[in-house]
């Protein structure tokens, strides 16, 4: 396993309110903890993930405030939303260029997002259009354009300067995994998150004991109670 820098600022980057919780949030809890600055940029606000007949706008206030409550528990330091419309998210140089911004703004050592490579297409929800999308716009975001003056210029009049992140951890839903988190001490806290999401919990006492189960499933081959586990890469010298 690659040795991991000890990244001091984190930005993790989702499609939709909750996939973070039920992603990487005990890793998140972990470190805040050991006194990292995490920031959480949310690409849509899951305005369709629920069937309440609700406007628009008061169904994205539900899931926004539930996601905020969510990071409050595990100490995350900001919510950024982009607010891309739920479900019709696509990966294009507009969509990159927001989120170049936030990561020039937030000037992040490390960041946690999907695993653009993971294609085995065996599960509905974890190869969601959306997901897939967000994570092949991180990944064309941060090289070469968060880095290089001359892409997105506009940005350098609003003082936003070019950086480079150091690492990137793709996961947790990654089939090649280098990287494990023991969330032992924060899974609780992860459970605690996940309920803030209560306009999608149906049976609260199920996902507690799928997250469980799959926390211990994955921790196991590193003989770990309870994991999250990532696939690490180093972000390449320059530009």
């Amino acid at each position: 396993m690659e040795p991991a820098a000890d990244p001091r600022r984190v930005l993790v980057v989702g499609a939709h309110p909750d996939d973070l919780d039920f992603g990487c949030s005990g890793t998140v809890a972990l470190w805040t903890q050991q006194g990292k600055t995490v920031n959480y940029c949310l690409v849509t606000s899951g305005e369709k993930g629920f069937e309440k007949n609700l406007p628009v706008e008061e169904r994205i206030r539900i899931r926004e405030e539930e996601q905020r409550a969510a990071a409050r528990l595990v100490g995350v330091q900001e919510v950024i939303f982009l607010r891309e419309p739920d479900g019709e998210v696509v990966n294009t140089p507009v969509l990159r260029g927001r989120i170049v911004e936030v990561i020039r703004r937030t000037r992040p050592e490390a960041i946690i997002c999907t695993d653009p490579a993971d294609r085995r297409f065996d599960n509905f929800y974890r190869y969601h259009p959306d997901h897939r999308a967000v994570a092949e716009a991180v990944y064309d975001a941060l090289y070469p354009a968060c880095g290089n003056r001359f892409f997105y210029p506009h940005l350098l009049d609003q003082g936003l300067l070019p950086h480079r992140v150091k690492e990137i951890f793709f996961g947790p839903l990654t089939a090649e995994p280098n990287f494990y988190v023991d969330i032992s001490e924060t899974i609780d806290l992860k459970l605690k998150a996940l309920e803030c999401h209560r306009s999608q919990l149906v049976d609260r006492d199920g996902i507690r004991d799928f997250i469980r189960d799959w926390a211990r499933e994955v921790g196991a081959p590193k003989s770990i109670p309870f994991a999250e586990a990532y696939r690490r890469i180093a972000m390449p010298e320059g530009e």
